[in-house]
């Protein structure tokens, strides 16, 4: 089964579906590493945006915003979040359903790490860029405290724990080598963050990468 048919059917069992308060306490890093205020009047893109909740963020700092997403539960309750303030559409982040140099901003948080062929994701943000224009996106870090503790409460299978259900999703982990190769010839520049507890640790055992950038000028 491919990463998206394992996606469609776990998220449409178990949609993340977090209200605006529990969300940013659970990642209380994502409201500024997203930049949900820095894009008013912007062509902003989420490539899979959910349920709809940081979709919402930058429609309410008056962004122009788009989301997409292949699941039909999260595309429900996407648009029953956001209504009229962004508009929703089905759209799988490897064949991203709109026209080159159609955003200023591309926004994807959780997404990249699901995929068989994340190379083909990342043509597609630069595809829809316009010149010059900028991408975040955060993936799960190779080196964290979260997959060391999953190892000792549940041994072999702690990938079943990461997401909100027990059923199988494809799940990879980066490291910022790998996520420097992976957007290459983009120069990315790199933050680890997520781990709270310890803020001045956050570098080290952070839980997520960000990574932000500009299209490369080579990019039709």
């Amino acid at each position: 089964m491919s990463s998206s048919e394992l996606a469609i059917k776990h998220w449409n069992k178990a949609p993340l579906h977090h209200s605006e308060r529990e969300r940013y306490a659970n990642y209380p890093w994502l409201y500024q590493a997203a930049e949900f205020h820095e894009h008013e009047g912007e062509r902003v893109l989420e490539v899979g945006c959910g349920t709809g909740c940081d979709l919402l963020q930058f429609a309410e700092h008056g962004a122009l915003a788009v989301g997409i997403d292949i699941t039909p539960e999260h595309l429900r309750l996407a648009r029953e979040r956001v209504r009229d303030r962004a508009r929703v559409v089905h759209g799988d982040a490897t064949h991203i359903p709109f026209k080159a140099a159609s955003f200023d901003y591309v926004y994807s948080h959780g997404v990249l790490h699901h995929l068989d062929h994340p190379r083909r994701m990342v043509e597609e943000l630069f595809r829809v860029l316009r010149p010059g224009g900028r991408f975040r996106v955060h993936v799960y870090a190779l080196w964290s405290y979260w997959p060391a503790l999953l190892v000792l409460r549940h041994g072999w299978n702690w990938k079943f724990w990461i997401e909100n259900s027990r059923d199988p999703v494809r799940i990879d982990l980066y490291s910022a080598t790998k996520l420097r190769r992976l957007f290459a010839p983009a120069k990315i520049s790199i933050e680890k963050v997520g781990f709270e507890h310890v803020p001045a640790l956050q570098s080290v055992l952070g839980w997520f990468l960000v990574a932000k950038g500009q299209r490369p000028s080579n990019e039709a």
